[in-house]
């Protein structure tokens, strides 16, 4: 697999619908140890290929995979913020990886990926909603360059209680006002 400072070399490839035990696995562990903001129950692997072939169907909203040597390591996706017509250019991203591959570089390459997607999609904001104690996860975007928002209080209702969420955003191409 590698160590802190060898990454795995990844290959990183739309969804199909064979990873959708995988993507659904890496999804519920994130569940199990608390990262997931909003979902707080696990998902079945129906509904994990149900996403899958939305996303095929749709390549504005893709679903990326980490694949190392046939092994899916993490997944990314990117889905509609807002479908109003002033809204539709932005983009929300949700990163997973898989619990033996945090550490080595694999968010890092999924988010830079599903980013690159996204620009190259026409999108021209990403937004992104994570739980305030979720350090790693903040760590990671913004050095990719996002940045942070604004912190919901006691915004997220997971087992234990309430959460605070911090809200981050990436601009992917200048916000400037078009020429009048």
């Amino acid at each position: 697999m590698g160590t802190a400072t060898i990454r795995p070399q990844l290959q990183i490839r739309p969804a199909r619908e064979d990873d959708a035990a995988s993507l659904c696995e890496i999804f519920n562990e994130a569940v199990q140890d608390h990262m997931e903001t909003f979902d707080a129950a696990p998902r079945q692997v129906d509904d994990q290929r149900l996403w899958i072939t939305a996303a095929e169907q749709d390549p504005k909203h893709p679903i990326l995979v980490a694949d190392v040597k046939n092994w899916v390591a993490g997944w990314t996706t990117l889905v509609s913020y807002d479908p109003r017509i002033a809204l539709d250019d932005i983009g929300e991203v949700y990163v997973y990886v898989r619990r033996s591959f945090r550490g080595y570089g694999v968010g890092r390459q999924l988010l830079g990926a599903i980013q690159e997607t996204a620009g190259k999609l026409g999108y021209r904001k990403l937004v992104g909603r994570i739980l305030a104690e979720n350090r790693d996860a903040l760590l990671l975007v913004r050095a990719a360059g996002w940045r942070d928002v604004g912190r919901q209080v006691a915004h997220a209702r997971l087992r234990d209680g309430l959460h605070d969420v911090m809200i981050l955003e990436c601009l992917l191409t200048s916000t400037a006002a078009p020429p009048t």
